[in-house]
């Protein structure tokens, strides 16, 4: 039988609920993750959301369907796509010039056994470069604070990683496309920065500053290894 308020939890302070991840609005349900077939199919309406509508609020809302099965379906797309694109570029780079039919017959060999087998490198190249492009921009964010998973930057980072890669495959066979290519690289690094906002709940600047810090060190040292190759062979002209 109950006398009254209880004393003791009469002055505990209510303890709010978590807030939602960086830019996710408080009235919108954070995603869970779906079964596989599900994701598939909503794929292509997630990318065409992820690129057109670039900002936190829109990682936020996807990165609670991340799971493991639909990260390496999408990779396993990329590369497959990847290998075909590259074994028809590479042939007909290498097989186009009119010289080419003038090499020796162990040559020709060679070259066409190469063909093969550059293609085919990427089945290894494709995902394990995206998880240690990943696992790096991820350790760098958490070193600013960041507190999201390796799970969700991998998902998140899918969403536009896939796409945006096909399109700059596309373009490279195009003739006098190839440097839109680089601007879609730019885009992407755009796509990064509201990515590991959402993912690892960073403000704009931290967001910004772990994700370019990598670039910015790898131009440094290009330019301190160009700079000592110049004053090597300086040296050597002397």
């Amino acid at each position: 039988m109950s006398l009254g308020p209880d004393p003791e939890n009469s002055f505990r302070t209510p303890v709010p609920p978590p807030p939602p991840p960086y830019g996710m609005p408080v009235d919108v349900e954070p995603a869970t993750p779906l079964p596989l077939s599900e994701a598939i199919r909503q794929l292509p309406d997630q990318y065409v959301r992820v690129i057109t509508r670039p900002g936190a609020a829109t990682f936020a809302q996807e990165q609670g369907k991340a799971s493991w099965d639909i990260v390496w379906v999408q990779l396993a797309l990329f590369t497959v796509i990847s290998v075909i694109i590259s074994f028809v570029i590479f042939n007909v780079t290498m097989f186009a010039y009119p010289g080419m039919s003038n090499l020796p017959p162990q040559s020709m060999q060679m070259m066409r056994s190469f063909s093969g087998a550059f293609p085919l490198s990427y089945i290894v190249l494709t995902p394990l470069s995206f998880f240690i492009g990943t696992g790096i921009y991820h350790l760098i964010a958490k070193a600013f604070g960041g507190r999201g998973t390796f799970l969700a930057y991998c998902y998140s980072y899918t969403l536009f990683y896939v796409p945006l890669g096909i399109i700059s495959l596309v373009l490279s066979m195009i003739p006098f496309a190839n440097y839109l290519g680089f601007a879609v690289g730019i885009y992407e690094l755009v796509l990064l920065i509201f990515m590991t906002m959402a993912v690892h709940r960073l403000s704009g600047g931290k967001a910004t500053l772990a994700v370019l810090i990598l670039p910015i060190a790898l131009i440094v040292l290009a330019c301190v290894l160009v700079a000592v190759a110049v004053g090597f062979a300086m040296s050597m002209h002397h």
